[in-house]
């Protein structure tokens, strides 16, 4: 009992010792945890940026893609399937400002071996693309943004892989769009025609009596001119569009013309400096009773073929032509493309998409107008899982024919036939 009373006491006085010293001590308190705020102003997935009034929204995607191909004009070099993993991520900011909405938007596109057209892949691992990045200021739109010639490509386009004939083209561009009332809008944009130009490199050589000529694009002087009028309702759109182009050819070049791997041959490029342009219209009409839409976008060209969707066509093209005169020619044409969407189900969606492109040099040559004749239909259904994840199956097919082509032995008019099937897995976050 004694050493117990020894011991409680002792504890006792360093308790009132440790009390004592703390009294002496200067009372501090726990910092302040900011924590992340919701923002609803903009919709699902904002939220503050802390410590400031920016709302974010960060989302991404994953895409896993399996496809088949098949037709006319592949060889044993050409692949016949192909798998590709794409992944993407965005980030979109705003801010409401005293004039008007204050908005940057980024998203980066990253593939394990992206799938270009119906060729089964480039090639390419591991190769990160910026898909779009921009910024926006009341009307104002500046960077890297879709091109404001038609809304079809970038409103919907509902395509998995399968290919349709619009502007498609995401380029470096300065606009204003102007809000009137009433859902009328217009929209002026300065828009690089670098990032509008079709074909490559230069053309292929004419030999006129023993003289090459070809043509190459040469260095940009005007961008170009889009612009657009708009008017957008509770059941649907419209919009009216034209752009401008500029095409200028550049200096000679040399090609290897006896297949040694050495340019040994010069050839000559006439001076050329033209302007081309391209009108179009957009209708859709919203299908409440399914959750649908029916979307229709068509155009025409003089000069300017990238406004048709000419780079997607399976044989490829270019805005200029070398004729049998050496001269270089303007190419011009039509396309159209439609889209019929809706859900079967809740879960279940069906789109099905219908294009034609008709193009023509009109002074190729004396056997006739060399001109490139393509249509295509896709169809696909999407069945979404859980939220955030889908499986999509699609099969698309394009038919075309390349008329007054010189091709061994002898001219002719040249068909071609091409299909794909695939599917895609999506998990959205």
């Amino acid at each position: 009992m004694t050493m117990k009373s020894v011991l409680l006491g002792a504890a006792a006085g360093i308790a009132a010792i440790g009390a004592a010293q703390a009294a002496d001590l200067p009372m501090t308190k726990g910092e302040a945890v900011e924590y992340v705020k919701v923002c609803s102003a903009f919709g699902e997935g904002f939220f503050y940026i802390p410590g400031t009034d920016t709302c974010l929204k960060i989302g991404g995607e994953i895409r896993a893609k399996y496809y088949a191909f098949g037709g006319t004009g592949y060889n044993r070099n050409d692949n016949r399937s192909a798998f590709d993993t794409q992944a993407r991520v965005w980030f979109d900011a705003r801010t409401e400002t005293d004039w008007g909405l204050l908005r940057s938007y980024f998203q980066i596109n990253a593939d394990s071996n992206r799938l270009v057209g119906r060729g089964g892949g480039d090639g390419a691992r591991n190769d990160f693309t910026i898909d779009k990045a921009f910024i926006q200021f009341g009307g104002l739109t500046a960077g890297y943004a879709h091109s404001f010639f038609g809304f079809y490509d970038n409103e919907y386009g509902d395509t998995l892989e399968g290919n349709y004939y619009a502007q498609t083209k995401t380029v470096n561009l300065l606009a204003y769009t102007a809000q009137f009332g009433g859902g009328f809008s217009a929209t002026l944009a300065l828009e690089d025609g670098r990032d509008h130009r079709v074909g490559s490199g230069p053309s292929t050589p004419v030999d006129i009596n023993g003289t090459l000529y070809g043509y190459r694009d040469g260095g940009q002087q005007v961008p170009d001119v889009v612009a657009q009028l708009r008017w957008d309702q509770s059941w649907g759109s419209l919009a009216v569009q034209a752009a401008g182009h500029q095409s200028r050819s550049g200096t000679g070049y040399s090609v290897d013309t006896n297949d040694d791997g050495i340019a040994d041959t010069d050839v000559v490029v006439r001076r050329s400096n033209k302007y081309g342009y391209a009108v179009g219209a957009t209708g859709l009409i919203k299908i409440p009773a399914i959750d649908g839409w029916f979307v229709v976008e068509g155009q025409y060209a003089d000069g300017a073929l990238d406004y048709l969707g000419a780079g997607n066509t399976f044989v490829s093209q270019s805005d200029r032509f070398v004729n049998a005169a050496g001269r270089v020619d303007a190419g011009k044409g039509w396309s159209i493309t439609g889209e019929l969407g809706g859900r079967i189900t809740p879960q279940l969606q069906a789109v099905l998409v219908g294009s034609y492109i008709d193009t023509t040099y009109d002074r190729y040559s004396d056997l006739g107008d060399l001109g490139i004749k393509e249509f295509t239909i896709s169809g696909n259904l999407t069945y979404t899982i859980v939220k955030g994840l889908k499986v999509a199956g699609e099969v698309g097919y394009t038919h075309g024919k390349v008329d007054h082509r010189v091709v061994d032995p002898v001219p002719g008019h040249n068909d071609y036939d091409n299909w794909l099937a695939g599917m895609r897995i999506t998990r959205q976050f």
